[in-house]
């Protein structure tokens, strides 16, 4: 901000009033103050209105983006948010913006996005501002944060740009709330898809390919290449170490035979989830990940052993007088 001294903040209620010589009109302050918290711009600064409670959601949200850590009574930045306030400092302020995209928090809205616009000839994005405002409020106040994107009279988000929209840990929504040892489970399968799309996509491209198993888990697979006819059909695997061992459903099973040479396994070992996916997907690549399985089901019994290890039971009709119900 142009300076820093003459800033000050009040507190009426509810509301957090901040005000400084030209503060209204600097460029970080627009992007923190309206794309970030969602305050309203008045004479010399800004209103910040809602309950104070929101305040530790603020903190909630940058400790998930591992920005900052809580420490009894003290917050204190990471790394990370060490090198965003410095990346901010410096001029940079789409640092911030840039780390909430690739945490999932607009994975709606850029896919809503990538959906309603078209690619030109430089390799940018260019989509109605209806549409945009519309479909993805949010992403397009903090992708303000760009210079070089344009809101009116039409969208225009630059090839670059696009490209980190268009990766699969922007598209992929943040971990929701459940028991640790599912959220984990759940986490690594997550990871193993993400990848396999972004391979693929660097493979074939990413019109052909489609993540399936976001919106049903009943087809048999999770990735589909509409490049070919038929469609190959792909179940993906993980673990978290290196041993090549995973389990299907029946649902599985059944798809891998009737499909044939249209369905195949792709297998990602040694997910570490405390590694930033970008990072661990070109290091799990450099392992020589995935481990591809073609016509899985023509594999089994000559380079892959499948063992039933578990039995669905059921009671039979007759099962209640055999245990004695009745009188």
């Amino acid at each position: 901000m142009s300076d820093p001294k003459e800033t000050t903040i009040l507190i009426e209620r509810d509301s957090v009033i901040v005000t400084g010589s030209g503060l209204s009109n600097d460029r970080t302050a627009l992007l923190f103050f309206t794309s970030i918290l969602g305050c309203q711009r008045i004479d010399q600064g800004w209103h910040c209105g809602g309950p104070l409670s929101e305040i530790a959601d603020f903190i909630a949200l940058l400790t998930e983006l591992r920005l900052v850590r809580v420490d009894g009574a003290t917050i204190k930045r990471t790394p990370a948010g060490n090198a965003i306030s410095r990346s901010i400092r410096a001029g940079k302020e789409n640092m911030l913006a840039l780390a909430l995209i690739r945490a999932g928090y607009f994975h709606d809205q850029a896919r809503i996005l990538l959906e309603c616009g078209e690619v030109d000839e430089t390799g940018g994005l260019r989509c109605a501002t209806r549409l945009a405002r519309s479909g993805a409020p949010q992403l397009i106040g903090v992708l303000r944060a760009w210079h070089e994107v344009v809101i009116l009279p039409e969208v225009f988000i630059p090839g670059p740009l696009l490209q980190e929209l268009n990766t699969v840990w922007a598209l992929l929504p943040p971990a929701v709330e459940i028991p640790k040892w599912a959220a984990e489970r759940k986490e690594v399968g997550n990871r193993a898809e993400m990848y396999t799309v972004q391979y693929e996509r660097t493979r074939v491209g990413a019109k052909a390919i489609f993540w399936v198993s976001r919106d049903s888990d009943s087809l048999g697979w999770d990735v589909e290449d509409r490049s070919l006819v038929p469609v190959r059909c792909i179940e993906v695997k993980g673990r978290r170490d290196a041993e090549v061992l995973f389990y299907l459903s029946d649902n599985e099973w059944t798809k891998a035979q009737n499909l044939g040479s249209s369905f195949e396994i792709q297998f990602w070992g040694e997910i570490e989830l405390t590694t930033e996916p970008s990072i661990e997907y070109s290091n799990l690549r450099a392992r020589g990940y995935p481990i591809i399985i073609s016509n899985f089901a023509s594999e089994v019994g000559t380079n892959w052993q499948a063992v039933p290890v578990s039995w669905k039971i059921t009671r039979l009709n007759s099962a209640s007088t055999a245990l004695g119900h009745g009188n």
